[in-house]
C-alpha cells in the first residue's frame, strides 16, 4: 500500500479477473531508442483506448468530485510517503517520464537516452512552466534532484533515486544524471514520485507552507486545501498535453466510511470513488448509472512485525505466527474469492521475477505451538494495528482468531488512515497494517522495505545477505541477473518472517456514467484525459 506508503495502501482491494503478466526488466536498447525518439511521436496524447466509458469525443469543461478514503498527508512530492497522496499526486505534479496503464515507459516532460551504463541524458520539452509561471528548465530539474538527494532535506526520494554521482545542466532544456554504479530501476523511478518536480521558486517563497500549497507542473493547480474536508484543484492552462486537461475543476473529499462513499456515488454527490469494497464490486457492476473499473495492480497488502521488541523480536515467534495463519481463508472471507493470496513482495505482473510456486508457509497450528513452546512463552500477546476499514478490520479478526488457536493472545487497535505512517515510523505497534501500491520494477517493492537502512523498514529488519542481494540487483549491469537476486532475497525474507504478506490486489474503483477516464494499476488518478458527458 505506505504509500510511496511508505505504507502506501490505505485501502484494501481485490483482483476480480486473472491479470495478464507484464514483463518488467531494465530498459533494453530498443526501449531506450524508442524513449529518445518518442518526443516527436508522443507530443500530443489523446484519450487512452482504455478510457472507461469512452463512447464519444471528449468535451471541455465541468467539475469532477472524488470521494477518497483519506486526506493526503502532504502535497510536497519530495515528502510523499503515504498511500493517500497517490490519489492527488499526479493531478498536481507531472512525472518526468510517463508510464502507460500497461506499464510501458514513454516520454513525459522529457525524453531520455542511456549514454552508457552510468549516464542518462534528458531533453525537456520546450516551453514548460510550473503552475506559478516559473520555467521548468534544466536548472529546475537539477535543483529538484539535488533537493531530494540532500541528506538535510530528509526526503524519502533519496533512496528512490539510488547512487547518483552528479546532475549536470546541458543547456536550457538538457541535463544528465550520472551514477556511481549502474542503477537499473532509474527510468521506472522517474515515472513515479522521484520524477515529480516542484517549482523551485515556490518552494523558496512558501517555505513550510509549500506542503499545503504545492506548485507543480501537473494538469491541475491547487486552489485550496481544507484538511479533512476537501482539496480543490483547477485546470492548468499551461499543461503540456495539447488541449488538456478537459475538466475545469477537480475536488477530492475524504470519506473514510465506505458506506458513505458509496451512498455519495449513488446519489451523484461524487462522480468517482477511489476504492470499492470487494463485497460490493459485483453489485455495482449491475447498477444503472454507474461504471466499475478493475485493473490488476503491482503492490501488496501486508502487515509489518515490530522486530525491535517482544514478542516479535524472536524469530521463532514470527515463524509461529506465519504457521498459524491461512491466507486462503482471508481471501474467502475478506476478498470474496477474488484475487490471490500473497506470500512475498513480488507481485504477479512483475513476470520476469514473480514465482507462482513460491509458498513458504501453509497453515499448521501444531507447528506454530511447537515453535512457541521452544521459546518458553507458549502464549505471547500482541496487538494488531489497523485503519478503520471494514475489509482491513475483517482481516485482523481472521488473524486474531487463527492466531488464538495456536496460543497467541491478540487484541485489535483501530486508527485513522492519516495516522498510519506516523505509527509505522515511530514503531508504535506490534503488528501493523502496511499496504503498498507497488512499483513497476521489483526494486520498488523490496529495496526500501527490506534493506537495513530502507526508509520503509518499519520492522527494524536486519539481514546482511538480503541487503547485499537487493543492492546487487539494483546495480546489475545485465538485466537477466536481477530476477535470481530478488527471488533469493524473497526466500531469505520469508524465513526471517519480518512481514506478514496477505494479498495481491487490483484497483477496484467506480464512477458515474457521465465520467470518462483511464484507470491505472496503482489506483492513482491521472485525470488529464478525463471528461464529463454534457
Amino acid at each position: 500500500m505506505v504509500a510511496s506508503l511508505a505504507n502506501e495502501r490505505g485501502r484494501s482491494t481485490t483482483i476480480g479477473e486473472p491479470v495478464m503478466p507484464i514483463e518488467i526488466s531494465s530498459p533494453s536498447r530498443r526501449d531506450l531508442v524508442r524513449a529518445a525518439a518518442g518526443m516527436a511521436t508522443f507530443a500530443v496524447a489523446g484519450v487512452s483506448s482504455q478510457a472507461i466509458g469512452q463512447s464519444a469525443l471528449p468535451r471541455k469543461g465541468g467539475a469532477l468530485t472524488i470521494g477518497v478514503v483519506s486526506d493526503p498527508v502532504t502535497l510536497d512530492p519530495a515528502f510523499f510517503s503515504s498511500f493517500f497522496e497517490i490519489y492527488a499526486q499526479y493531478l498536481m505534479h507531472e512525472p518526468l517520464l510517463s508510464i502507460t496503464p500497461d506499464l510501458v515507459i514513454e516520454p513525459g516532460l522529457a525524453s531520455y537516452e542511456m549514454k552508457d551504463e552510468l549516464t542518462y541524458v534528458f531533453a525537456l520539452r520546450p516551453g514548460l512552466t510550473f503552475h506559478d509561471g516559473s520555467p521548468f528548465d534544466a536548472k529546475a530539474a537539477k535543483w529538484n534532484f539535488e533537493r531530494m538527494l540532500d541528506p538535510k532535506t530528509g526526503s524519502p526520494r533519496r533512496s528512490d533515486l539510488g547512487p547518483v554521482d552528479a546532475v549536470e545542466v546541458m543547456g536550457e532544456r538538457g541535463f544528465s544524471v550520472r551514477f556511481k554504479r549502474p542503477f537499473a530501476p532509474f527510468p521506472h523511478a522517474l515515472t513515479n514520485r522521484a520524477g515529480l518536480f516542484a517549482s523551485p521558486a515556490a518552494v523558496e517563497r512558501l517555505g513550510a507552507d509549500f506542503a499545503t500549497r504545492a506548485v507543480g507542473a501537473g494538469p491541475f493547480r491547487v486552489v485550496s486545501w481544507t484538511k479533512n474536508a476537501e482539496l480543490v484543484l483547477e485546470r492548468f492552462d499551461g499543461y503540456w498535453r495539447e488541449g488538456m486537461p478537459y475538466l475545469d475543476r477537480v475536488t477530492l473529499r475524504p470519506m473514510p466510511d465506505e458506506t458513505v462513499r458509496l451512498a455519495n456515488l449513488r446519489s451523484g454527490t461524487v462522480n468517482l470513488v477511489d476504492s470499492v469494497p470487494p463485497q460490493n464490486f459485483r453489485t455495482l457492476q449491475r447498477e444503472r448509472g454507474l461504471k466499475t473499473a478493475e485493473k490488476g495492480g503491482v503492490g501488496f497488502n501486508a502487515f509489518s512485525l515490530n522486530l525491535t521488541r517482544a514478542p516479535f523480536d524472536d524469530k521463532r515467534v514470527r515463524q509461529a505466527l506465519m504457521c498459524a495463519l491461512d491466507m486462503e481463508a482471508v481471501q474467502r472471507a475478506a476478498y470474496f474469492n477474488t484475487g490471490q493470496p500473497a506470500y512475498g513482495a513480488i507481485s504477479p505482473p512483475l513476470r520476469s521475477t514473480f514465482d507462482p510456486n513460491f509458498k513458504p508457509y501453509t497453515r499448521d497450528p501444531s507447528r506454530a505451538k511447537a515453535l512457541l513452546a521452544e521459546t518458553g512463552k507458549p502464549a505471547p500477546s500482541f496487538e494488531i494495528t489497523v485503519i478503520n476499514s471494514p475489509v482491513v478490520i475483517r482481516i485482523a479478526e481472521i488473524i486474531q482468531a487463527q492466531a488464538a488457536e495456536a496460543g497467541f493472545k491478540v487484541a485489535i487497535r483501530q486508527i485513522d488512515g492519516t495516522s498510519l505512517i506516523s505509527v509505522l515510523r515511530g514503531k508504535e505497534f506490534d503488528l501493523c497494517y502496511s499496504p503498498w501500491a507497488g512499483r513497476s520494477d521489483p526494486d520498488g517493492n523490496m529495496f526500501n522495505w527490506f534493506t537495513i537502512d530502507g526508509p520503509n523498514n518499519f520492522m527494524g529488519y536486519r539481514n546482511e545477505k538480503v541487503d547485499q542481494a537487493l543492492k546487487e540487483a539494483r546495480s546489475a549491469a545485465v538485466p537477466g541477473a536481477r530476477p535470481a537476486l530478488y527471488r533469493e532475497a524473497e526466500r531469505l525474507i520469508a524465513d526471517d518472517a519480518p512481514m506478514l504478506f496477505v494479498h495481491f490486489d487490483a484497483a477496484l474503483q467506480c464512477g458515474t456514467d457521465e465520467l470518462h477516464w483511464t484507470q491505472h494499476p496503482d489506483g492513482s488518478f491521472r485525470l488529464f484525459d478525463a471528461w464529463l458527458t454534457a
